[in-house]
């Protein structure tokens, strides 16, 4: 329905209404997803409204949402018009997620919106009388799902389909009666149940206790159950992740820096307490009581349901809160505090005497007075992210107990000398500081640092001594032979874990191995300086190149690592530790990123790689041909080129004419036998696809977008989902015999699309030529 009414220059309100957990947002997103949704609509934007909304917090996402920027932007009366601007003559597809009160659009967003040549706007609602005050066109209900629906998605968490679910089947009936007909309330619950495989434990969880005393019904039964099953250390993670704003993006590395600062996280001999963390929040997630954003392979980033989150709230009522734009007023003797509001002072902080954590977010108005801060003396977590601070005072050197403090998209142009008094201090993140171009001389005295994130900051001399930071597991910065850090002092760093070197252009090579010890690095990014968009590429003279090629060969990391990104480097050929035998110097690496490394001619041999999961080429501007370099010499330690590749990205190579996955040799060989996904972007010149891509027996999703001499797609038959775009001599699609679902948009030349005998959904626009569609 909102696609048929798509042409009609109007605004349109669409509503989907159903009680918390239901799954309106999960059907929601499934419409916001629609390929037919991203092909009718130039703008697509999700606003998250939930109860504590602020006006100009989902003005700026909007903003952002459609394209454009508005940091410089304070207030409301200076944002909508900006808003206007942005979506003017332009159609738009607009989800409001979780709307309370019909206000937001009615006084907020319908003008603006109402600017756009078309506007269908989808709202999520628990309230119905929310949908007829906006005078919504279609309102569907969610209703429960029936128990024998829900029986089927509790088995299909635990059982293959071969696998006997009959003695489990009636006690698994009993245990989904309880939830309700919820399928937030399943989900958890097969949390619970994921370590329980005998009839017994299935039926001790049925009959244990699903609330307590005094807990609001919808928090209890299943949500509550779910809580009170989780090992003591996860309760507190789940707790804190709880107090975080509706709707944040809650980011894998950040909260376990959260969490270990908070002192959640218990040492084990085997793992360091940093890795020990990141399993926390993994299992948090298989418990599902955090939910992976489907766009990151690796579940680097979740969200919290906004009933889960109530749940945690109200557990931890009596010692935490989450101010908001409709719960503004703090407690005493708070242990922690979170604030997404725009206050300018926070009423008695220096009652807050016990407070162990204080998190303020985007706060433009908020400022740090001198004399609070000595205050909170037993703080552990302090974060300012985006608040309009100009200055930290010097009584911040009397928290000594302060492990984690993160100033990032702040205006300070300076640290004080003082902050060489945090003892305890082990995680510090300017990120995104530009105006700050120093770090104190007294940082150096701070041997528990563990985290130092520099990047986006305008940081141009830091002090000599980093291999003080013996603890040292994430660095982010600059290393310039002047001013900035020492490469050769990385060798003295025995912990680092993770390391982004920035600037790659300024760092001068010494001839020492200075990671070739480093044997705890799983993630290394070179960055060299790259121009605004790939039209403005950075040009470095001969003798630079040949400075950077030097630094990038003394780079070599260890086999421990995992993800190698590499952006930017102007070399002419990679360095010789990705090019010879890499199964045998990186035989973990999952994760491999070349980007705009323009000078490039031939790529490394990445089929070689044991553990490669993901490989992303983009701009590499020198590669013409894609051979059987890619692939490497011959079979070596599996029976198959690229034995774990599971998503191969290639995109923005301008002049890459041909492609082949034909190895040099006569022995028989798999070929990436896990690929599930391969995306083929604005490769203008490719004439055709490799011929043994037909091979790959679980390659399901293709994207082939912006290649204009490709003629033809043909002979795939694992493809199930396949996606062309704006390909001008594209003309044929043939034997796709599994072929499902078939987008295809401004490829003027295709005329003909046969032996589609499982098809199900198409879409065809502006291809005016395809006058014939043969099904056999």
């Amino acid at each position: 329905m909102i696609v048929s009414t798509c042409y009609e220059n109007r605004s349109t309100i669409f509503g989907i209404q159903g009680m918390g957990g239901i799954g309106k947002t999960t059907l929601a997103q499934k419409i916001f997803n629609d390929q037919r949704i991203r092909e009718k609509f130039q703008v697509h934007i999700w606003l998250c409204i939930s109860q504590s909304y602020t006006e100009i917090g989902l003005i700026r996402q909007a903003i952002r949402m459609a394209g454009a920027t508005c940091d410089q932007l304070e207030t409301k009366a200076e944002l909508l018009p900006h808003l206007m601007d942005t979506i003017r003559g332009k159609s738009v597809f607009l989800v409001l997620d979780d709307v309370w009160k019909s206000d937001v659009w009615i006084d907020l967003l319908r003008l603006p919106f109402e600017r756009g040549l078309k506007s269908r706007i989808l709202v999520t609602t628990r309230h119905l009388d929310v949908l007829e005050q906006l005078h919504a066109a279609y309102a569907h209900k969610v209703n429960k799902m029936n128990d024998r629906d829900g029986l089927e998605l509790l088995m299909k968490k635990f059982f293959r389909p071969y696998e006997q679910t009959s003695d489990f089947s009636d006690v698994g009936y009993q245990i989904v009666k309880k939830c309700d007909g919820l399928p937030l309330a399943i989900k958890v619950v097969s949390g619970v149940l994921a370590t329980k495989r005998t009839r017994g434990e299935w039926e001790n969880i049925r009959d244990s206790r699903w609330s307590v005393h005094g807990l609001p019904k919808e928090l209890g039964g299943p949500l509550y159950l779910s809580y009170r099953h989780l090992p003591s250390q996860l309760k507190q993670c789940f707790l804190w992740c709880a107090l975080l704003p509706p709707n944040f993006v809650i980011e894998r590395d950040d909260v376990a820096y959260w969490w270990v600062a908070e002192g959640f996280v218990r040492k084990e001999d085997r793992y360091s307490i940093h890795e020990i963390a990141e399993e926390y929040y993994h299992e948090l997630l298989r418990r599902n009581l955090l939910q992976p954003r489907p766009e990151f392979l690796d579940k680097g980033e979740s969200t919290m349901h906004d009933l889960l989150r109530s749940l945690g709230q109200y557990l931890t009522r009596d010692h935490s809160l989450s101010l908001n734009a409709e719960n503004s007023k703090a407690l005493p003797n708070l242990r922690r505090l979170v604030i997404s509001c725009d206050i300018e002072e926070i009423s008695a902080i220096e009652e807050q005497k016990r407070m162990r954590s204080l998190l303020i977010f985007n706060n433009k108005n908020f400022k740090l007075v001198n004399k609070e801060i000595s205050r909170i003396e037993h703080i552990r977590v302090l974060v300012l992210t985006g608040t309009g601070i100009h200055t930290i005072p010097e009584s911040v050197g009397s928290l000594v107990l302060l492990r984690l403090l993160d100033l990032s998209f702040t205006k300070i142009n300076n640290l004080p000398e003082s902050i060489g008094n945090l003892v305890s201090l082990e995680y510090l993140r300017l990120y995104g500081c530009h105006k700050l171009t120093s770090l104190p001389v007294s940082l150096m005295k701070l041997s528990n640092i563990s985290f130092l994130h520099l990047e986006r900051a305008a940081i141009e001399h830091v002090p000599r001594g980093i291999e003080k930071f013996q603890q040292l597991y994430n660095l982010r910065g600059v290393f310039e032979s002047g001013t900035g850090f020492r490469l050769e002092e990385l060798q003295f760093l025995p912990n680092i874990q993770r390391l982004v070197v920035l600037k790659l252009e300024k760092a001068t090579p010494r001839g020492v191995l200075v990671l070739k010890k480093s044997h705890n690095l799983r993630e290394l990014t070179l960055y060299c300086t790259m121009g605004s968009d790939t039209n403005d590429r950075t040009h470095y003279q001969a003798y630079e190149i040949e400075r950077i090629q030097q630094v990038c060969e003394m780079l070599i990391p260890s086999e421990s690592l995992l993800y190698i990104f590499l952006n930017g480097f102007p070399g002419v050929r990679f360095p010789e530790w990705l090019c010879l035998e890499p199964e045998e110097k990186l035989p973990n690496l999952a994760h491999m990123h070349l980007n705009e490394c323009i000078s490039c001619s031939q790529l490394p041999p990445a089929g070689q790689m044991p553990e490669l999961l993901v490989l992303q080429i983009k701009g590499a501007d020198s590669i013409v041909n894609i051979g059987a370099e890619l692939l490497g010499q011959g079979v070596k330690n599996a029976a198959a080129f690229f034995p774990k590749l599971e998503l191969l990205h290639i995109f923005d190579m301008r002049n890459l004419e041909s492609w082949s996955l034909s190895p040099n040799t006569e022995n028989l060989y798999d070929l990436m036998p896990c690929l599930k996904r391969l995306f083929l972007l604005d490769c203008p010149k490719l004439r055709a696809l490799p011929e043994d891509l037909g091979r790959i027996v679980n390659l399901k999703r293709i994207h082939i977008e912006g290649a204009h001499n490709l003629e033809e797609v043909v002979n795939l038959p694992s493809v199930v989902w396949l996606k062309v775009k704006n390909n001008r001599s594209l003309r044929r699609i043939f034997n796709l015999c599994n072929l499902q679902d078939l987008f295809a948009q401004d490829c003027p030349g295709l005329d003909l699309a046969d032996n589609q005998s499982s098809l199900k959904c198409l879409y065809m626009v502006d291809c005016p030529n395809a006058q014939y569609f043969i099904v056999s």
